[in-house]
């Protein structure tokens, strides 16, 4: 769909542009949450540990209110997204409370 979209050149539409950029979003944040999740939360870093669950809560939340409780996507797909977060946060912080938590900035041990 965005390969097909872009392959027209740039959206011209607000709603399409909007949705490109949110797709963009999508991607860089994943991207980020792969690498942090790779370099730190593996050695059960805090920092990586905050760092994912803030930014990806923040976009998860920004999910919700921008397509989800307008309409725009359907309730039963746009929870599925923000409740593997919650679970992923759950069980991340009791990972967290039962190792040992590395906060010295080393990224491989």
């Amino acid at each position: 769909m965005v390969a097909g979209g872009l392959s027209a050149g740039l959206p011209d539409e607000e709603t399409a542009a909007e949705s490109l950029m949110f797709f963009l979003c999508a991607i860089v944040f994943g991207a980020q949450a792969v690498v942090v999740a790779v370099t730190l939360n593996r050695v059960n870093d805090r920092v990586g540990h905050w760092l994912n669950l803030t930014v990806l809560g923040a976009v998860d939340l920004a999910f919700l209110v921008v397509l989800v409780l307008p309409g725009h996507v359907d309730l039963a797909g746009g929870l599925s997204g923000p409740l593997l977060w919650l679970l992923a946060a759950i069980c991340s912080t009791l990972a967290m409370r039962a190792g040992t938590p590395r906060g010295n900035g080393r990224v491989f041990p």
